[in-house]
């Protein structure tokens, strides 16, 4: 249902009439004023909005969210640590996209159970009091398999993201199982969602109908909190009209996607979305459904380091000011936590890891991007008047360098001056004033010192705030938080060290100045007090946090803690009564959780990485303190704070050498062997194909339309021998860092990336020229593309296009018999706990050789790295112990360093489940995180590596296991995940 349009001023309705997308941008007018006039969807009334922002139950809403895959982290346990960090760092939403294909590994067949338990994530979201919005496709692209759409829907005749009977039966059938976990969730049921998105940057060969449809089934299933439209861009796509969502938004990633030149910043941040907004919904909130929050990288790519310096803390700095300059209230960063795509979870393009060089880092650690993060979100909650503005022209000097944009509260006179380089990649060093205008006078900021703009950098500078008892007539230091203590207030703000600070308060009744009182550990702070009753205070951002107390200014007392920059990054300010939103102040831990108060005692939970000095600021009633439980010993001072230490206990920790452990190895390719049995194995009889992969040959050799849709796939052809075939001709067809074996009667011919091959002059040699031959190919695939283009682009083949015989004169196009197999079973999983993605087609993994117990006591025993070189499948099993007490978070990966110039590709699991896809030829990733669950911390874990030589005499590499970092934490307890053991399978089912 399109969104119902209040028009009360007739301002906005000119707006709207000459409203053309694509129109070239002219002087913004000033947002207009319709704080009386809520819009709705028509279904409810606990989620409106108006051109501000949302509201929810009436309560305006800032909405600055994180992108959350709960299936690139199938360790349930740990959503609920990392929605922690989410609200640690100043988020109060989460964005999480529900995977079709991870839930359905056939048609008909759904699971939400397990590491598929969704009911956990909305759990996770309750507990850490986080907004939801919902994107459930049925495509979500995320760089994942077929873009989110299941396997078995690659074999479908009729488009996908098409308005179709044989489509839309299909995506009706994924709405239904996944929106009984919705509708329960909403808001008006009680839960946490607020917005639904409808499918995902739908735009290119689009169908109005087709979004219709979706919004129906969502309407039928009882979904009615409002829908969002994700455009990739603004570009105008359903703004409004058919196929249009109740709130219209965008996604913009403005350093895009190449990490491999990680300081070369493009100058290209918007200054014309707000007019772009006034255009097209200006009745609605200027929404930004993904932002970048960092960037994939591809295989053979630089690696995530590499994209976290790309977009960096700074970069958050810039781009994210610039989104709020230019009027945008809901902001989701993708991704704010990465995670690992394990088994076949990824597309082609990206590799195991999904890191993203996102604010929380894929093994769960904080960064200094999700310190920046918590820095203005923390702002962005604490100073409300931010929320409600109008833009203004600012004056400033210096003004063909730096840009100034002003954004004034509708409700008050507060203002806020939103400053930043024209140049967005510019390192200068650059000085400026601002004229600012204020009910106490207009004052050309800073009066004394410098302002600056130190290289990548932007800054909210506030003005004429009234907060809590004080008012504050303009700080050229950035503001983190204020709050009320209950014998004076207090507020948090910083700059970059070095810099010069200016804060300037309204004092009452004290013109002559006598009776105020500064006082302060820096002996360079200076103050005066001018005969208008303003304060004015001058300082150098230190290195750590200076107090300043101020006294008998005629209203409470007020402690301003002049931070620098990197001492602000560890101030904290967890809420401790919601009602009132209440806050206390802590600075110096790795993680600050949560915290509560009960009678006179604060209760602090989080994590250090080292023994911490902290510094507390807390209410004059707050005597008592306890950190994750443990009483500490704090001292007060004359500056209202208290200060101690948290002392860091080293652990006692068990973490394998796996070079010194015994390793039980065996072949494992007995498929190459003539003689192999492949009868159990499905033949290949397929004369026609919905792949969008034009076959050359026949039968069909795309693995998909026989039911194999992940990881490693056999092909196996016979023929019989003549004096006339000299050889054979193959084209492989897979996506980006595919490749494939060739074995003629036993016999190695090479390894090769995707595309043709011919295998010529064989005949005399390694081909029979009587009885039969057998080729055997085994492709390594890495998965599917996605359907961004809407153009089934997921449906390319992974098999082979072309296979014939070279030589004979008359041959057939069907000239060589073939057999095919993948994971045991296809698309009736033999493990269906892992699901889908976990197995691929290797004798191994269909033998159940990953799983914990299988029965490998007859294996050779060696040591890794291995001094032998090895041309077929190997495969390499140990048992380990691990301990990690009980307090602390240690994040582990398992990594593989070799220094080999023969090619392999390798299959890392850990208790059955597959953690690591490694390519030596290609990199960029060695190390591969392993998440508590699934490693067992309290115990035994099994360990297995297949190993895939593409190139004769491959070696596999030496093997650690290494902690990230070592954290005393208050981590919430983590579950094992269900990891089922070796049980003999079916033979049955073809091997």
């Amino acid at each position: 249902m399109a969104p119902k349009i209040s028009l009360s001023s007739i301002s906005l309705a000119l707006v709207v009439l000459v409203s053309i997308v694509g129109a070239s941008t002219s002087a913004s007018a000033p947002r207009p004023l319709l704080l009386d006039q809520r819009d709705t969807n028509g279904l409810t009334d606990k989620v409106t909005w108006d051109n501000y922002s949302l509201m929810v139950d009436g309560e305006r809403l800032f909405l600055f969210s994180g992108e959350f895959h709960y299936y690139r982290l199938p360790s349930p346990s740990l959503w609920l640590d990392i929605l922690q960090k989410y609200k640690a760092i100043g988020m109060n939403g989460v964005s999480f996209y529900f995977n079709w294909g991870y839930h359905s590994a056939k048609k008909g067949v759904y699971d939400f159970d397990g590491v598929r338990d969704i009911t956990k994530a909305f759990s996770a979201a309750e507990q850490t009091d986080l907004h939801v919005i919902t994107r459930s496709g049925p495509y979500i692209n995320a760089e994942v398999d077929c873009g989110g759409f299941p396997g078995w829907l690659t074999t479908m005749y009729s488009m996908a993201r098409r308005n179709n009977p044989e489509n839309n039966e299909n995506f009706e059938e994924w709405l239904t199982q996944i929106d009984k976990y919705l509708h329960p969730n909403q808001i008006t049921e009680g839960g946490k969602i607020i917005l639904n998105q409808i499918d995902n940057e739908y735009s290119l060969n689009s169908e109005p109908a087709y979004l219709e449809a979706i919004k129906a089934k969502f309407l039928k299933d009882g979904i009615v909190v409002p829908s969002i439209y994700n455009d990739p861009g603004p570009k105008g796509h359903f703004v409004h009209g058919p196929g249009s969502a109740d709130l219209y938004g965008w996604d913009k990633y403005p350093a895009n996607f190449d990490c491999s030149n990680p300081m070369v910043w493009p100058n290209n941040r918007s200054t014309d979305w707000r007019d772009y907004h006034y255009r097209n919904n200006p009745e609605q909130p200027l929404a930004l459904y993904e932002f970048q929050g960092g960037s994939f990288d591809p295989w053979g790519g630089p690696g995530y380091e590499a994209c976290r310096t790309m977009v960096d803390e700074r970069f958050a700095k810039v781009f994210y000011k610039n989104n709020y300059a230019q009027g945008a209230t809901i902001q989701n960063l993708y991704m704010a936590y990465g995670g690992t795509s394990w088994g076949g979870l990824a597309k082609p393009s990206v590799y195991t890891s999904y890191d993203y060089g996102s604010p929380i880092s894929e093994p769960g650690l904080m960064t200094s991007k999700a310190y920046e993060i918590k820095l203005q979100g923390t702002f962005i909650h604490t100073v409300k008047p931010f929320w409600t503005t109008s833009n203004f022209t600012v004056v400033n000097d210096n003004s063909e360098i730096i840009l100034v944009d002003g954004l004034k509260d509708v409700n008050s006179d507060t203002k806020f001056y939103i400053a930043q380089h024209w140049n967005t990649p510019s390192n200068g060093l650059d000085e400026f004033h601002i004229t600012v205008d204020t009910t106490d006078g207009t004052f050309e900021i800073p009066q004394s010192g410098k302002l600056v703009l130190n290289g990548r950098d932007a800054k909210i500078l506030t003005a004429d705030y009234a907060f809590n008892s004080q008012h504050l007539v303009y700080s050229t230091s950035e503001i983190f938080t204020h709050q009320d203590m209950g014998s004076h207030d207090a507020i948090v703000v910083y700059g970059y060290e070095g810099e010069d600070g200016e804060f300037v308060s309204r004092v009452k009744n004290n013109s002559s100045g006598r009776k105020i009182k500064v006082k302060s550990t820096d002996k360079s702070v200076q103050h005066t007090v001018d005969a208008h009753g303003l304060l004015r205070i001058n300082y150098r951002h230190p290195n750590g946090t200076t107090p300043i107390y101020i006294s008998g200014t005629g209203t409470k007392d007020l402690l301003v803690l002049v931070s620098g920059y990197e001492s602000a990054q560890r101030w904290w300010a967890p809420v401790v009564d919601d009602a009132t939103g209440q806050r206390v102040l802590i600075q110096g831990p790795y993680l600050v959780r949560s915290a509560s108060v009960s009678g006179n005692t604060v209760h602090f939970k989080g994590d250090i990485d080292e023994t911490t000095a902290i510094e507390v600021v807390v209410p004059t009633t707050v005597k008592r303190f306890t950190w994750n439980g443990r009483d500490l010993k704090l001292k007060p001072n004359d500056y209202g704070t208290w200060t101690g230490s948290l002392t860091f206990i080293e652990p006692e920790m068990t973490i394998p050498d796996l070079g010194e452990v015994e390793w039980n190895y065996s072949e494992a390719s007995p498929e190459i062997q003539p003689d192999f049995d492949h009868s159990n194995w499905i033949t290949a009889t397929k004369q026609k194909t919905n792949s969008i992969t034009l076959p050359q040959s026949w039968p069909i050799l795309y693995a998909d339309d026989y039911g194999f849709h992940t990881g490693c796939i056999w092909f196996r052809g016979t023929f019989n021998g003549s004096s006339q075939i000299t050889g054979f001709n193959l084209t492989a067809v897979s996506g980006a860092a595919s490749a494939w074996v060739v074995w003629l009667n036993g016999e190695y011919l090479g390894g090769f990336d995707v595309g043709n091959q011919a295998f010529t002059n064989l005949n005399g040699t390694l081909l029979k020229a009587e009885g039969e031959n057998v080729i055997s190919l085994l492709l390594w695939t890495t998965g599917h593309e996605d359907d961004f283009s809407s153009d089934d682009g997921f449906k390319a083949a992974r098999g082979f296009s072309f296979a014939t015989l070279l030589g004979p004169l008359n041959q057939t196009l069907w000239s060589i018999d073939w057999k095919i197999q993948g994971n045991l079973g296809g698309e009736d999983l033999a493990d269906p706990v892992r699901g889908p993605y976990n197995e691929g087609g290797l004798y191994g993994e269909r033998m159940g050789w990953h799983l914990p117990d299988f029965p490998d006591n007859d294996w050779e025993t060696t040591r890794i790295p291995e001094s032998q070189s090895r041309t077929g499948v190997s495969w390499y099993r140990t048992t380990v112990d691990v301990h990690i007490p009980t307090g602390y978070e240690v994040p582990i990966s398992i990594n593989i360093e070799d220094t080999t110039k023969a090619r392999y590709r390798a299959l890392i699991f850990v208790n059955g489940w597959q953690f690591g896809r490694y390519a030596n030829d290609l990199g960029p990733q060695t190390q591969f995180y392993i998440p508590a669950g699934i490693l067992n911390t309290q115990g035994k874990n099994t360990l297995a590596v297949a190993v895939v030589p593409l190139d004769k005499n491959a070696t596999l590499g030496k093997i650690t296991m290494t902690p990230y970092k070592v954290l005393e934490s208050a981590i919430p307890p983590v579950e094992l995940v269900m990891s089922p053991g070796y049980s003999v399978r079916d033979i049955g089912i073809s091997k």
